[in-house]
């Protein structure tokens, strides 16, 4: 799913029900056509994640909630400990069946597992539900083994992770991203708030605009539990960082505003 398919459905799902112009005028600030948004609906639509109520009106559907709930629930993982517990997802998915087979360990990269072996994914976080139903959505569940243990030999040391997952990549990502919130997104986002009357519309989209940023780091970044990860690791703070300002754009946005419905997610926690 693209990045602007999966923030429409996050805006879907924050609203309920929602027309189309209104995702027309907020996505108009951000230099997209109508036809991406057009599309983007009818892509989000086919795949069966939002349905129409109305003409040109959409909500999101149960399939599209758990997508949501699954995105939302992995940036917690940076807080929870860890119990030792290793996950794993095996599977021999049939050569004529190729393009299921790249779907299915596509979604485990998103999810953040890493490949320990040919067709062996490992992670230290439990997604079986989500596994099995990305499984179920392609049809394959006949061809895949789940497990879960702990290595009694050869086990995986923060060295090995950082092979495996290649954190020095995720890591000058995360250095890039830095420094484009310090450089750029900050000193920006300090004008905008000192401005009167604050422009709501602007703070929403400068919202999407970090928003964005998260969902990416989001799909790159596994979640590692501390024990696994490099002792100069950055990302921890960069993610965290990322997520505070977040928050104070959403706290920002005046309770009139028609756009605090598409951020009161953030603003209830």
């Amino acid at each position: 799913m693209l990045s602007v398919e999966k923030q429409i459905l996050y805006l879907i799902s924050s609203a309920r029900d929602i027309d189309v112009k209104t995702l027309v005028d907020i996505y108009e600030a951000r230099d997209v056509s109508p036809q991406i948004i057009r599309n983007s609906l009818s892509r989000l639509k086919k795949d069966g994640y939002i349905e129409s109520t109305e003409r040109s009106r959409y909500a999101v559907t149960p399939l599209g909630s758990e997508f949501i709930q699954t995105i939302n629930r992995k940036p917690l993982l940076i807080e929870k400990t860890w119990d030792g517990v290793w996950h794993m997802v095996m599977f021999e998915v049939p050569e004529a069946d190729r393009k299921k087979r790249d779907a299915f360990r596509g979604g485990l990269l998103q999810l953040g597992f890493g490949l320990l072996y040919k067709s062996v994914y490992i992670s230290p976080w439990d997604y079986k539900e989500d596994v099995l139903r990305l499984a179920d959505n392609l049809g394959i569940t006949d061809w895949v083994t789940i497990g879960e243990g702990t290595f009694v030999h050869n086990g995986l040391t923060p060295e090995k992770a950082r092979g495996i997952w290649d954190l020095d990549a995720l890591s000058e990502v995360y250095l890039t991203k830095r420094e484009w919130i310090r450089g750029h997104f900050s000193p920006s986002l300090e004008r905008l708030l000192q401005e009167e009357p604050l422009d709501d519309r602007a703070l929403f989209v400068r919202f999407l605009e970090l928003g964005e940023t998260i969902a990416e780091l989001g799909l790159s970044d596994p979640i590692l539990p501390e024990e696994l990860l490099p002792a100069e690791w950055i990302g921890r703070s960069c993610f965290l960082e990322c997520q505070q300002m977040l928050r104070t754009i959403a706290c920002s946005i005046p309770e009139h505003s028609v756009y605090r419905t598409f951020v009161s997610r953030i603003t209830a926690n």
